[in-house]
C-alpha cells in the first residue's frame, strides 16, 4: 500500500525518509481541509541515487552517506 505523509499547511516542504538507494518512486500531493480532499497532483516520478557504505579505490569501507535514503520535496 502507498505510504502517506501528512504535512502542516504552513510547511514550505517535506523531507521523505526511509527511501532505498537505487530505487524508483512515484509521488502525488493531495491537499485537504475541513471540507474534504482536493484532487491529487500529477504524478511525480523520481529515483534515488546510490547510497550507503562508500568504498575507496582500494575497496575499503568509508563513512556512510548520511543523506542516503532522503529526498527533499519543495512546494512550488
Amino acid at each position: 500500500p502507498p505510504a502517506v505523509l501528512t504535512v502542516p499547511g504552513e510547511a514550505g516542504g517535506a523531507l521523505l525518509g526511509a527511501l532505498q538507494p537505487w530505487s524508483r518512486y512515484r509521488l502525488q500531493v493531495q491537499v485537504f481541509n475541513g471540507r474534504g480532499a482536493g484532487p491529487p497532483s500529477a504524478e511525480i516520478r523520481f529515483h534515488t541515487p546510490e547510497g550507503g557504505e562508500k568504498r575507496d579505490k582500494k575497496g575499503k569501507e568509508g563513512h556512510q552517506n548520511p543523506k542516503a535514503g532522503l529526498q527533499k520535496v519543495k512546494s512550488r
